[in-house]
């Protein structure tokens, strides 16, 4: 049986703590981020929405940089400490699931950001539908993700076809962070993204030189050689 909901909740602490440790670290030390931001330009006063929020990390981002920004995620427990690391209520944190419709929402964000959930998410399609839903006419949609592929080249799967099964993230289950995604086609999330209502307009490819992940035994991609574990995808609704 297909697991069809990740548990981010039983793992909420260990999980803050590994994105404390990177924001720590700052931004120039994240391989999306800094790419991530350039792709959204200036957020000044643009209604926000942060699908998948989990702790806040890129809400709080956005915050600073003047965005009105609503954070929604599944996990009560990283909603709770979300709010916690925001005590002046600057961002509204709220605990929804994001694969089922949010009429309160409905044509209302400017931008919509999703950091690194995309792959989590048993109902991909619901969850982008949604975002179609409570997008305005104009507004983007910016999704960064692992690298569908790349799951092939770092020996987590066999089958890059075997679409739904879902495998565990091994970094993260070694820092106590025992959650999984589910393996998709790129041309699943496109597919899915298009018949949300989204038009495509960059899809970005981040570097992942040696040094950068973890190597492994059964990692296919030779020293010395580069694959892009991760991409983002900018979207319009027209």
């Amino acid at each position: 049986m297909e697991h069809k909901s990740n548990r981010y909740d039983d793992f909420a602490l260990q999980y803050a703590k590994l994105v404390a440790a990177r924001e720590e670290a700052g931004i120039e030390h994240d391989p999306i981020m800094p790419r991530f931001l350039k792709l959204l330009g200036d957020v000044s006063g643009l209604l926000t929405l942060d699908a998948g929020c989990g702790e806040g990390y890129v809400s709080r981002i956005l915050a600073r940089q003047g965005a009105r920004v609503t954070g929604i995620d599944i996990a009560a427990s990283l909603i709770e400490i979300a709010r916690a690391k925001d005590p002046e209520g600057t961002i509204s944190f709220q605990v929804a699931d994001l694969s089922q419709p949010l009429p309160t929402y409905q044509n209302h964000f400017d931008l919509i950001v999703s950091h690194l959930v995309l792959n989590d998410v048993y109902d991909y399609r619901g969850f982008l539908t949604t975002l179609g839903a409570v997008a305005r006419s104009g507004g983007r949609l910016v999704l960064s993700l692992n690298n569908p592929y790349s799951y092939v080249v770092r020996g987590h799967i066999t089958n890059y076809f075997e679409s739904g099964k879902a495998f565990p993230y091994r970094g993260m289950a070694e820092e106590g962070v025992k959650v999984h995604f589910y393996q998709r086609t790129l041309e699943e999330y496109l597919d899915a993204c298009l018949s949300a209502g989204f038009q495509l307009q960059h899809l970005l490819d981040i570097p992942t030189p040696e040094g950068t992940f973890k190597r492994r035994s059964d990692t296919l991609l030779p020293v010395g050689y580069q694959f892009p574990f991760f991409m983002i995808l900018s979207l319009r609704k027209p």
